[in-house]
């Protein structure tokens, strides 16, 4: 073979192989990002959630969603289907930013012109006093995916991580692997109930030294209200532009997830304080709005205060969340909990 007859053939095949990973890319759209790409049932496969959430949070078949970190992703769309009707879609994040969770939640609102109700759970994302909280976790997180301008994302379609989620995507629709995260975005991230260990529990919940007695302080901590109305939250505003721009048809239902008691601030201290204050806060960017309920599972309670309930300090299991699911419910209608497990907070 001669060097033009070479040349012609590397450069043939360089092109063929080109186009047939653009077209295999155009038709597995593995991050269901692509415009005019096949209308396959696909769903998330990147194993970082920030890539494959925004195509959950744009899909017509869903009119709810819940939006937060870890501590909202064991409610089950399928329960809050039941119990508030809709159909949910769960966009919680691990450890995602009040950044993060904000952009997510404009790419829903963008897709949806009068959602049916959303969910948003508050925890220390959204009570930190952090001037410089930061934008992003380690994870990475792909601007380009954020925005209203599909087009934008071919340039970057040909990275190294695009061509690993595409066999992924590829597997899922050809039936030879299973999802990563359901359709809806759920996935139950905990270990089979059958693992569970109530001792190695504990020292997650309480470290090695195990569990000891809340401490009240007397006399109990006086933070004066000048140092309070000092305190900024750097989150709420974003938190004030995520709700203000849902429709006041739009069922809002905020609640303060449940830590478990011995994650939660002893009252009488300054931390009980600061969270007291952030919630106050958080009660008076609610309470104008139309349709909407701030619910506080956040407080010592027999849910709270049960270890059994819980894998480490801040997550529960999934009998739990069934619970709060129904919980949750009961609450957006303004019914008391049965047993205490949150309360409804209104400004005073």
């Amino acid at each position: 073979m001669n060097w033009h007859s070479f040349l012609k053939w590397f450069l043939g095949t360089l092109a063929g192989t080109l186009l047939f990973l653009i077209a295999a890319l155009w038709v597995v759209d593995p991050y269901g990002n692509l415009p005019g790409s096949p209308p396959f049932e696909r769903t998330a496969m990147a194993s970082n959630q920030r890539f494959s959430y925004p195509a959950v949070a744009r899909d017509q078949r869903f009119d709810s969603a819940v939006v937060g970190t870890s501590t909202t992703r064991l409610l089950e769309p399928a329960a809050l289907n039941k119990t508030l009707g809709g159909r949910f879609a769960n966009l919680s994040m691990n450890s995602a930013t009040f950044y993060e969770q904000a952009r997510l939640f404009e790419v829903f609102r963008r897709a949806h012109e009068v959602p049916k109700t959303v969910i948003i759970g508050l925890d220390i994302v959204w009570c930190s006093s952090n001037a410089k909280l930061p934008k992003y976790t380690f994870r990475r997180f792909p601007e380009w995916m954020y925005d209203a301008d599909p087009w934008n994302d071919l340039a970057h379609m040909f990275e190294f991580k695009s061509f690993e989620v595409l066999g992924r995507q590829a597997a899922y629709l050809l039936g030879l692997k299973a999802a990563k995260y359901g359709p809806d975005g759920y996935a139950n991230f905990l270990p089979p109930d059958s693992e569970y260990d109530l001792q190695k529990a504990r020292k997650h919940i309480y470290g090695e030294k195990g569990p000891r007695p809340r401490i009240v302080p007397v006399p109990p901590v006086f933070v004066p209200a000048q140092t309070r109305a000092a305190w900024t939250y750097p989150s709420h505003a974003d938190l004030q532009d995520m709700l203000a721009s849902l429709p006041a048809e739009t069922r809002k239902i905020l609640f303060f997830v449940p830590y478990h008691i011995i994650n939660q601030h002893v009252r009488g201290t300054a931390g009980f304080a600061h969270w007291q204050e952030c919630k106050d806060r958080v009660t008076r960017i609610v309470a104008p709005l139309d349709n909407a309920v701030l619910l506080d599972f956040m407080i010592e309670s027999p849910l709270t205060s049960r270890d059994e309930n819980y894998w480490d300090p801040l997550h529960y299991n999934g009998a739990v969340a069934e619970t709060v699911s129904r919980l949750i419910a009961r609450g957006a209608e303004n019914g008391q909990a049965p047993s205490g497990e949150f309360v409804i907070l209104d400004p005073m």
